[in-house]
């Protein structure tokens, strides 16, 4: 309880600060964390639903539609980066330091959901905290056509986009009553059965393809994207 109330205080002290920062500074400091998010896997550690909390909870609900537009436009520019860097370094870049510190084990589970559900993980895992911030690097080792990686990754965005800020604005008049320690655990809660259950499909369908019998010589195999 007491961890709870230090969180709660200093978040409302971090809120009561930024807002004596210009607004627009505010949108564009969102704009930023959402692209390194995705593209130098800064959401392993930051969030984005965390990052919309804040702001929407600096800003007020006034400002959403300014923050979903940076939602979008830095899932995009991030997403496009983490690919980028993924296909110029390929499997390799897993043995860098950046690499290294985001852990094997995020790193097989992103591959994992990757190749078994092809492109549409770069929808399905955009609302999967954590694990997301990897997968576009992923796909980009695996080597997805641009074109088609932008288009999936567009959908991705507008949607996460606009679930999300509404999220926001929900939760963030939620944690004036309740507090934001109390939901902060919610997200981080709720982000962890999510992943947890996509996790666990993933393993059930692998075992359920290794008792499953070879396919038949000269059919075509199962391509992922």
């Amino acid at each position: 309880m007491d961890l709870i109330n230090q969180i709660d205080i200093a978040i409302r002290a971090f809120i009561a600060w930024a807002a004596t920062l210009n607004p627009w500074f505010c949108v564009l400091a969102a704009l930023v964390l959402l692209v390194l998010e995705t593209s130098l896997f800064i959401g392993v550690l930051v969030p984005g639903e965390a990052t919309l909390l804040l702001t929407v909870a600096v800003l007020g609900t006034s400002w959403a539609p300014a923050l979903f537009a940076a939602a979008v436009l830095g899932n995009l520019l991030g997403s496009s980066g983490g690919y980028w860097l993924g296909r110029l370094l390929g499997p390799g870049l897993r043995g860098t330091w950046l690499g290294r510190k985001i852990g094997d084990r995020r790193w097989r589970t992103a591959e994992q959901v990757v190749q078994e559900s092809g492109g549409r993980a770069l929808i399905t895992m955009r609302f999967v905290a954590v694990v997301h911030a990897v997968v576009p690097a992923v796909v980009g080792t695996l080597r997805m056509p641009y074109r088609r990686f932008l288009g999936l990754v567009a959908i991705a965005a507008m949607l996460w986009a606009g679930v999300q800020t509404t999220v926001a604005v929900l939760f963030g008049e939620a944690a004036r009553a309740v507090g934001y320690g109390w939901t902060m655990i919610a997200l981080t809660t709720v982000a962890a059965v999510a992943t947890g259950v996509l996790v666990f499909r993933g393993v059930r369908r692998n075992a359920a393809q290794r008792a499953a019998p070879e396919p038949v010589e000269g059919c075509a195999g199962r391509n992922a994207f």
